[in-house]
């Protein structure tokens, strides 16, 4: 059949022509316009005038430079046709002579301003435009492919999306849309909003209406188009062009005439786009803001989508569903319960939801392969732990598997059985499924390996959920229904948004995490929790971030870290996939002020992989003793774990299922030994260890068996036990000849007793990793820091000291933008300088995120298990290394990391301070 609009021949049967979309319906065929200088037909393409209709394609100001066979840059694009002209320019339908004769969309700019100053502001604004559409990576937004300038006049070069805009559409059928087609494109439209409203700055269409709305004669899906290349000068150009600032009447709301268009904006015209689908009333030919009750025109439509309507349409923005996302939800909701239809699952959709399908089965059929677990490695020092440790057999056998929705919006009764005895000690725990409230009291101490503290896993049905203790601490799985870290000044903020996520009141749980964000902008569990409503349905992976946000100030400063540094990765890997790719999200994990809280968690863990199959690893836990709790329940549940500063020897070879990126104790102990030896001149070392705790131990008998001078004693005493401290630094101070170094082995709450002695004043202390926590120290302690030495993995200056800055890792600029956004704490910890905690999280996730992308690149991107995650982790070696933040990631066979960087510090009168080169180790790969 013979296209009317441009004459191509297309095949029998088709009702779009598959060169310029034009309908195919004899009846529908092109009026001719008779105008002063030729004629020109209507079309069904953009038009930044609303109208179909073109105008003669005369020469000058107002008309534009562009006609039918129009040549720009020198010859490459011939123009076709005019698809629509507008008081500011024009666009049309061209040829790009150089790519096949591709046909491209170009806009035209022809300000009319006399004014000088006018005229540039239009430049600007246009340019402006430009950048900000050549920036933009969404497969339902039309590519900018080239700009440049001929004369005083300015061109855009978009893809051209052939088909019909629902405007057209409307006027061709002259009857209501079907319910479930317009739901199906308005979905697809609030996936393009929802990524403008995740760019920076937010990105608002501002003229969002059927004309603008093309459903492609290919794939039959929604594209927006038409973002307005004038939206300067708005008061002199409202009336002539209606598609300014202003936006259309009848479909943009109130607020925008008074200039403050936001994303709900664009929600809202997109509302009344919907209303006028369904209805096939035009908002444009009634009073603004009057939308009737939408089955009271058609009394087809479903009640769920009237009420939708009415709240998306509401006059006062802060009524209306506040997000994209949300919005795109109930939408999809709707289709999935009246109409039987999930999401599009096209792989490029970034509004997919729910855990990754498997081919060929429906959502609820997806199984993982089961094969018997592997069994857990037992080293001398691992068993030697359990001997010493005794830790407690939490029995828990997980319930029967309950499926969360898998597309995130299809409802399902999940039941939950929990099968066989679970060991508690009396009256020590009670637990409660929470959703939001306050953290427990900080208790304090650091974790200890022998406390016998059993403790029953969160009665969930789908692992997310905490458990209350006594002393009421709550440990648990959050996916931002609970907020554990509360003891700051947004913790109210996080705790309604929390509230909010439990009821299902998405846009008040971001405002409120976003008011958490301004009062505490480095708060990553906010941010963490944010960015999951982002990410919402789309196609995600799910990592836990185990870690402690409870319990002493020591832990939490860890854990407040540990959160930051996944946060970074997790942004840096959800910004990459971009439009099409795949995101990841993160629940928090809290065990809290005991290692032995450790295990409850673990089988929650377990119990949550087993109801959400996006669930593929767990980035965690940072201190040994917990790491050495959770791992039998882990490895038999084939879950890989990536720790970021567990460093015990029992460590070694645990499980094929554990893997760190930071050191073996030994590794940084021999770094100390050469140190003390070489740097501090130290001859007769006294070595503080707590045999008892699996990190001071192993890092203590690392540094007596490396050391080559004379160790006068070890002296015993127990972590978070201040009077053992100070009873251990007697017996060393009793030694003859005197030590001229004490070797600490262990935590900053515990040197603290050392560092405030005065009779020891004069002896340096050196120590492990675990020393550059400086929530843990007191206060007193710091008037003795000048004596304090210690091993390190990362340290935020050490690629500037080594003169490495040209390969510095973008984690170090990354960090400061996502934690200073306002640029109000420079060269401070926490906001724009990282800890070593926050690099070695980031680095465990990013490890965990490097796999993932493996896996999915060698299996086209299905559905893969956290058992596939763990064989990806064990081929990350040799040439696969990673290029990490605190220097090459690669593992060995025991799942060690491979010649990792080990840094000395010291601390001064300025601070902490590295000394020059590298202990051990290298830094890129």
């Amino acid at each position: 059949m013979k296209c009317p609009f441009c004459g191509t021949d297309n095949p029998a049967g088709e009702m779009f022509c598959g060169n310029c979309g034009g309908s195919l319906d004899p009846a529908t065929a092109p009026p001719t316009v008779i105008t002063g200088g030729g004629t020109a037909t209507a079309v069904s393409g953009s038009s930044t005038t609303g109208s179909t209709t073109a105008t003669s394609p005369t020469s000058g100001a107002s008309s534009g430079t562009l006609t039918p066979n129009s040549r720009l840059q020198n010859g490459r694009y011939v123009v076709e046709k005019i698809l629509g002209q507008g008081g500011m320019g024009a666009a049309v339908l061209a040829k790009d002579t150089r790519v096949s004769n591709k046909r491209v969309v170009i806009k035209e700019l022809v300000s009319d301003n006399s004014d000088p100053t006018q005229r540039q502001e239009d430049v600007r604004n246009f340019v402006r435009e430009v950048d900000t559409l050549a920036n933009l990576d969404h497969p339902l937004i039309p590519t900018v492919t080239d700009s440049f300038q001929e004369g005083s006049h300015y061109f855009m070069v978009q893809e051209y999306a052939p088909g019909e805009n629902l405007e057209a559409h409307m006027e061709r059928l002259k009857q209501p849309m079907p319910e479930q087609e317009a739901l199906s494109y308005v979905s697809q439209v609030l996936d393009i909003l929802d990524y403008l409203s995740q760019q920076t700055p937010p990105i608002v269409h501002r003229d969002i209406k059927p004309a603008n709305i093309i459903i492609s004669s290919r794939d039959k899906r929604a594209r927006l188009v038409d973002f307005g290349i004038a939206r300067a000068d708005v008061a002199k150009h409202a009336q002539r062009k209606q598609t300014s600032a202003l936006g259309t009447p009848g479909y943009a709301p109130p607020e925008q005439y008074q200039g403050n268009a936001d994303t709900r904006s664009d929600m809202y015209a997109l509302a009344a786009t919907l209303h006028h689908l369904l209805t096939n009333r035009d908002p444009r030919d009634y009073p603004p803001f009057s939308y009737p009750a939408v089955r009271t025109l058609n009394p087809k439509i479903t009640p769920d989508t009237e009420r939708v309507l009415k709240k998306a349409l509401e006059i006062n923005a802060n009524n209306r569903y506040q997000t994209p996302a949300e919005l795109k939800q109930e939408i999809d909701t709707i289709l999935a319960q009246h109409f039987g239809t999930g999401p599009d699952t096209s792989t490029y959709m970034r509004g997919t939801s729910g855990p990754i399908s498997s081919p060929g089965l429906p959502p609820t059929q997806i199984q993982r392969p089961v094969t018997p677990p592997p069994p857990v490695r037992q080293p001398v020092q691992a068993q030697r732990q359990q001997q010493t440790m005794q830790p407690p057999q939490v029995q828990f056998q997980p319930r029967q598997q309950a499926r969360r929705p898998v597309n995130g919006f299809i409802i399902l009764v999940v039941v939950a059985i929990l099968i066989g005895a679970i060991l508690v000690v009396p009256n020590l725990m009670k637990s409660n499924s929470q959703g939001s409230g306050n953290q427990g009291s900080n208790q304090g101490g650091l974790p200890t390996a022998v406390s016998t503290e059993t403790v029953t896993p969160a009665n969930t049905s789908n692992g997310i959920g905490v458990t209350t203790t006594s002393t009421n601490e709550s440990i648990g799985i959050s996916d931002g229904t609970f907020a554990f870290d509360t003891n700051r000044s947004d913790g109210s903020d996080k705790k309604d948004a929390a509230d909010n996520l439990k009821s299902g009141n998405i846009g008040s749980a971001q405002s409120s995490l976003r008011s958490a964000l301004v009062k505490e902008t480095n708060d990553a569990e906010a941010a963490i929790y944010l960015e999951n409503i982002r990410i919402g349905n789309r196609p995600h992976i799910t990592i836990i971030i185990a870690t402690m946000l409870t319990g002493s100030g020591d832990l939490v400063s860890v854990g407040r870290d540990n959160l930051q540094g996944a946060y970074v990765a997790q942004k840096e890997f959800n910004d990459k996939a971009g439009a099409n790719g795949l995101q990841v999200k993160l629940l928090v994990a809290n065990t809290g002020s005991s290692a032995n809280y450790a295990t409850a968690v673990a089988q929650q863990i377990v119990q949550a992989a087993k109801s959400d199959n996006t669930i593929v690893g767990v980035a965690g836990w940072p201190y040994s003793s917990r790491a050495l709790n959770a791992i039998p329940v882990l490895t038999q549940a084939q879950i890989a774990s990536v720790s970021s500063t567990a460093s015990s020897d029992d460590l070694t070879g645990s499980s094929p299922y554990f893997f760190r990126v930071a050191p073996s104790d030994t590794t940084q102990a021999g770094a100390g030994a050469k140190y003390a030896q070489q740097k501090l001149l130290a001859k007769n070392v006294v070595v503080f260890e707590d045999t008892s705790d699996p990190y001071s131990r192993s890092l203590g008998e690392g540094f007596k068996k490396q050391f080559t001078g004379t160790i006068l004693a070890t002296v015993d005493y127990k972590v978070n036990d201040k009077q053992s401290v100070t009873t251990a630094l007697q017996q060393a101070m009793s030694q003859n000849p005197k030590p001229d170094l004490f070797y600490f082995a262990g935590y900053p709450n515990d040197v603290s007793v050392i560092l405030e002695d005065t009779a020891s004043a004069k002896v340096p202390v050196l120590g492990g990793d675990a020393l550059y926590n400086l929530g843990g120290y007191t206060k007193a302690a710091t008037a003795g820091f000048s004596r304090l030495h210690f091993t390190e993995f990362a340290y935020p200056d050490e690629w500037n000291v080594l003169k490495l800055n040209a390969q510095k890792p973008p984690f170090y600029t990354d960090y400061g933008k996502a934690f200073d956004p306002n640029n109000k704490h420079a060269n401070t910890y926490g906001y724009t300088r990282a800890a070593y905690n926050v690099t070695l999280s980031y680095d465990a996730t990013l490890a965990m995120l490097s796999a993932a992308n493996n896996v999915l690149s060698s299996n086209g991107g299905k559905l893969f298990t956290p058992a596939d995650l763990q064989k990806a982790l064990t081929n990350i070696k040799g040439a696969q290394a990673i290029q990490g933040a605190s220097g090459q990631i690669a593992f060995d066979a025991n799942g060690d990391p491979v010649d990792k960087a080990v840094v000395i510090l010291s601390v001064g009168s300025g601070g902490f301070k590295m000394e020059d080169g590298l202990a051990a180790g290298k830094l890129v790969k």
